[in-house]
């Protein structure tokens, strides 16, 4: 997992989200559709991946309640 972007979709194949390198703050991030408001980065790529699926829908991209 050393892709800069990973597109996340989910399955009707809908983009709900992204995790990215920042390359300014040399940080991980969540882009998510379903909460734009979203502030968070992580120091690597799996932790970003890890907070995904634990705390997020994969169909709405939504964070779970």
């Amino acid at each position: 997992m050393s892709t800069n972007k990973i597109i996340l979709r989910n399955h009707h194949g809908a983009e709900v989200a992204a995790i990215f390198f920042d390359e300014d703050s040399r940080r991980w991030r969540i882009v998510s559709k379903g909460e734009p408001n979203f502030k968070r980065d992580f120091a690597t790529q799996k932790e970003a991946f890890d907070t995904w699926h634990a705390n997020f829908n994969a169909e709405t991209g939504k964070l779970r309640k």
